[in-house]
């Protein structure tokens, strides 16, 4: 069942730990234990094409999907690849196989981030990321893009970019489960070649990182063009890592929000949860808006009436992001 992100996970470095914070922290040593293990049984395998990987520290809410999204229409934009395909676990969604999937795919079965990435490309979803990209190899790709595949080590990458979100950082810097980190922060900078930091950084990454590492920094902005009547009421919801940062967007970009409803990350949406919300957008005469990654999770007969506010990664310096990409690929 998914679950909501606990509050304490993401206090001020300044304000003390919470009683629930302070008894979950042996097991959060348990968890390290066990990821050892895991990743000391872990064999790692190469394929014929350039792997990058885009990934996080921190459990969910980084801002993965945009940057995905717009590193691979950077590449194409420069001429680095022609071909570049999506690799996901298809975290969220119930399919064991490798696979590609399709836009009309259930969200439910091959889960919502790769659902979202298959309207720009063709996306694989594989269990065994090496599988997986063995398939991509198979149908034509010439570059690799990895999902969410910071922590699995049966692919080797060719190129590892860590995202932190500039606002909420890394958190309390504790490990799950009393902390949002997958793994310690020193352990993670050691495999990475760059870190991308979305909007302002607020809780000093920049100090934490490494000076071998390189920085790219970016921003959420809302993409051109959009559609939506600013003077219409609307009632928002949403079901991420940090809901609220969607909420913020909305409200920076002058919409008029009369309600906002959060749901756990990842959480599909019944028929009865979408009702609801459709009975409260009429009592009000307003209309129900949500992310392009809860839109997936909606059953499809019941899209009709629900907006999408449609957001995209724009890089601060995109021709410092080519030049990256194009020495580490060199050493490739």
């Amino acid at each position: 069942m998914p679950l909501k992100t606990p509050k304490f996970w993401y206090r001020s470095q300044s304000s003390p730990a919470p009683l629930i914070e302070r008894l979950l922290t042996p097991f959060s040593a348990l968890y390290r234990i066990g990821q050892n293990m895991n990743l000391g049984t872990q064999q790692t395998k190469s394929i014929e094409i350039p792997v990058i990987c885009i990934g996080n520290i921190t459990a969910g809410g980084s801002g993965k999907t945009p940057t995905i999204i717009a590193l691979h229409k950077l590449l194409i934009k420069h001429g680095l690849f022609k071909s570049p395909y999506f690799l996901s676990r298809g975290y969220g969604g119930s399919e064991n196989k490798t696979r590609c999937i399709e836009v009309h795919d259930d969200a439910k079965i091959v889960g919502d981030e790769p659902l979202l990435l298959a309207n720009h490309s063709k996306t694989i979803i594989s269990v065994n990321r090496y599988d997986g990209a063995e398939l991509m190899h198979d149908l034509g790709a010439d570059c690799i893009l990895m999902d969410d595949g910071f922590q699995n080590r049966s692919l080797h990458k060719d190129i590892s970019l860590l995202v932190i979100d500039g606002k909420t950082g890394l958190g309390n810097r504790k490990l799950l489960p009393s902390g949002p980190l997958r793994e310690p922060i020193d352990a993670a900078f050691q495999r990475a070649q760059a870190v991308i930091i979305i909007g302002e950084d607020q809780t000093d990454i920049t100090s934490l990182i490494p000076k071998n590492i390189t920085i790219l920094k970016a921003s959420i902005q809302v993409q051109d063009g959009l559609a939506l009547k600013k003077e219409q009421s609307y009632i928002a919801f949403a079901g991420l890592g940090h809901p609220r940062k969607f909420y913020d967007t909305l409200k920076k970009s002058n919409m008029n929000i009369t309600a906002f409803h959060e749901f756990a990350d990842h959480q599909p949406y019944s028929q009865k949860d979408i009702n609801t919300l459709l009975h409260e957008a009429k009592q009000t005469n307003a209309k129900l808006l949500t992310t392009e990654k809860d839109y997936q999770r909606i059953p499809q007969d019941l899209r009709d009436n629900i907006d999408v506010f449609p957001i995209e990664l724009i890089w601060q310096n995109e021709d410092r992001v080519i030049a990256f990409l194009k020495k580490e690929l060199k050493g490739a």
